[in-house]
Parts: structure tokens; sequence; C-alpha cells
């Protein structure tokens, strides 16, 4: 298993994450669904902090690729489900704009 590859079912792990996210006061996805709100929810906590739940470092490009992989994990449509696809483009397009200014990792 890859390092960055958690295992997006795990209960536990969605709990420290969801835990961290009310820490940052983030909201998850801009229209964001029950479905992914989990995966956006570390996808802020990314961005924000420059790393990962566990303290390791994360660029955007990693974060937004890890949002994409997150949310077709979710799906019974996985790579084929557009709705992943399309909120992929729209942060890497229109997102790209909002990104918080940090520190180089």
């Amino acid at each position: 298993m890859k390092k960055h590859a958690k295992p997006y079912s795990e209960e536990s792990y969605w709990r420290r994450v969801r835990d961290a996210a009310a820490d940052l006061g983030t909201d998850g996805c801009t229209w964001g669904t029950g479905l992914y709100r989990d995966c956006c929810l570390r996808h802020d906590i990314e961005w924000r902090t420059g790393h990962d739940i566990d303290g390791d470092p994360v660029t955007f490009d990693q974060a937004d690729k890890r949002l994409l992989a997150c949310m077709q994990s979710k799906s019974r449509f996985g790579y084929w489900n557009p709705i992943p696809w399309i909120r992929y483009g729209l942060v890497r397009s229109i997102g790209r704009k909002f990104r918080p200014r940090r520190k180089p990792v």
C-alpha cells in the first residue's frame, strides 16, 4: 500500500479528519453532498496546512489528486463518475485563485 493510500472506509481515520477539520473551522466542499463531505474536509485540511492528517507534507497538486481519488472511491461508478471529475476541474481552475498563502513545505 502506498504511503498516502489511506483506507477510505476506515471510520477512525475519517473521525480524525472530521475532528481536525472542525478545529480549523472548515466547511467541506462548497455545494458538497454528504457522500463526498469527508473527502472535501480532508482536502480543506491539506490546502490550509500543507500537510495530511498524519503530518506528512502535501502539495496543492497532491491534495487535488487525492480529492479526486477519494470521491471516486466513494462512488459506485468509481473512475467513470462525472461528478468527481467536475469538482476536480473546478478546484484546479477556479480554486487556484483562492489558494491560501502558506510557507513552502
